[in-house]
């Protein structure tokens, strides 16, 4: 399950860096092209809530959101990426480096969306707050194969705690 999701991240990272610089060096299109493709579905199938929302969706996306949205993607397709390489390489610094990363990256996109409550970002907010705990828990399974005393002096800080 692990690797699958570093696959995937790393697949997802590189898709990201693509669309981020397509965003930069074609900005605007978007917007529109979504409206007119969701009014195409709108005049056939009038009663669909799925392209109703998605034509909303297009109406509001600024040009502002775009420049977010190609700095957001550049940055966290390189972050993917970055991490991706390190942990398929069985790096140490992979695991702690990613939680860190994808962490702050889940309190940038937290901020961002108490501002616009868009529920896109609150999907990647989720997926990315699940890849953390699989990184989490891959490191410790890798710690405790690694070295039977950090598991131990694990266990015991968890029982000193629940004494508590």
């Amino acid at each position: 399950m692990f690797d699958v999701a570093v696959a995937i991240k790393a697949l997802n990272g590189v898709l990201e860096i693509v669309s981020g610089y397509f965003l930069i060096f074609k900005p605007g299109w978007i917007g529109p092209a979504v409206a007119a493709w969701a009014a195409t579905v709108l005049s056939d199938h009038p009663t669909t809530p799925f392209a109703a929302a998605i034509a909303g969706w297009g109406d509001g996306l600024t040009l502002d959101t775009e420049h977010f949205a190609s700095a957001y993607l550049v940055a966290h397709g390189a972050a993917k990426l970055f991490v991706a390489w390190g942990l398929f390489r069985e790096k140490s610094w992979a695991f702690p480096t990613g939680l860190i990363v994808f962490g702050l990256l889940v309190v940038f996109q937290l901020y961002r969306f108490a501002h616009t409550h868009s529920m896109t970002l609150a999907v990647l907010i989720t997926i990315d707050v699940a890849v953390c705990y699989l990184i989490w828990r891959e490191w410790r399974f890798r710690r405790e194969l690694q070295s039977p005393s950090v598991a131990a002096d694990d266990n015991r800080a968890s029982q000193r705690q629940h004494a508590r």
